[in-house]
């Protein structure tokens, strides 16, 4: 019995070492597997936020560009994008046109408000008013708005602007309203200039859509009877007009005063339409980046 003992002792010991061995193995199964499981996860988990913060970097960038493409806020380091603190510090009653340069705003004020062609027709309407210094020369609103040192001066310049530059034949052309009564007077006008007193002037009770989005229809009828060429003078003083009136329907009846006309026309306005919000939608699936607009 006593000769066969170390040998049970060495059996034993191998069992115990293969036991361990064993549990070694497992343990460093378990650790591998959850490293594995880990480090995926952490791969996941950081392509998603690298995906969010390519997102929200997209997003700043886009709002950046527009800041600075319509100009209200100055890119005063010039390293092509607003920080913060360029952000805390914009107002855009104090940005100079000279600052913002190629903007949307210095286009409108300094490129569009110098059109002499359509600012000589804007001045005509106010011979007497804003349009003209105390010595009868043009007033150049874009330099006074350079030149202007508090808010109040800054606002009457553009005022100016609006009222005696090309801006003014915008807004008449194509208003920003719908004001009935204003386009029923714009019409009363044409007549007042042709010499001729119509019959009637009245909005029609007709619906009418644009084809064009954002684009609003007025539609409108006028009666009148005179000569021929009376009817002629007052259509081409139409035709002529900065608001735009297109006329669908003209019917014409010959009287003994001359001829009798029935005019139905559209004119036009800007609707009130708002950007919609987008809305960026990241999966942490696929990482597909979906963009909707609210």
């Amino acid at each position: 019995m006593d000769s066969n003992k170390p040998t049970e002792t060495k059996r034993a010991k191998i069992s115990k070492a293969q036991r361990m061995t064993l549990v070694e193995v497992l343990a460093a199964s378990l650790v591998l597997g959850a490293c594995i499981v880990i480090a995926n996860f952490l791969i996941k988990y950081i392509k998603f936020n690298t995906i969010v913060i390519t997102a929200k970097s997209d997003a700043i960038t886009e709002y950046d560009q527009t800041l600075r493409n319509v100009g209200v806020c100055v890119d005063s380091d010039r390293n092509g994008r607003l920080s913060d603190a360029e952000m805390a510090a914009c107002n855009p009653n104090e940005v100079s046109l000279s600052q913002v340069q190629n903007s949307l705003r210095y286009n409108i004020y300094e490129v569009m408000a110098q059109n002499e062609a359509l600012e000589s027709v804007a001045r005509q309407h106010e011979a007497d008013g804003v349009c003209f210094d105390e010595e009868g020369e043009l007033r150049n609103f874009a330099e006074e708005y350079n030149n202007a040192t508090t808010d109040t001066e800054r606002e009457q310049a553009l005022l100016g602007t609006k009222s005696c530059s090309a801006l003014r034949i915008l807004a008449d052309a194509l208003p920003a309203h719908k004001n009935t009564e204003a386009l029923m007077a714009s019409l009363n006008d044409i007549f007042i200039i042709s010499e001729l007193e119509p019959e009637s002037i009245s909005p029609r009770d007709d619906i009418v859509k644009s084809s064009i989005e954002g684009i609003g229809v007025i539609p409108v009828l006028f009666r009148m009877e005179a000569d021929g060429p009376m009817i002629i003078r007052v259509l081409n003083n139409i035709e002529k007009s900065i608001r735009d009136f297109d006329i669908t329907v003209a019917s014409f009846e010959w009287t003994n005063a001359g001829v009798s006309a029935r005019v139905e026309a559209n004119a036009y306005y800007l609707e009130d339409l708002l950007s919609p919000e987008v809305t960026v939608t990241v999966r942490a699936k696929n990482g597909r980046v979906t963009k909707g607009r609210e």
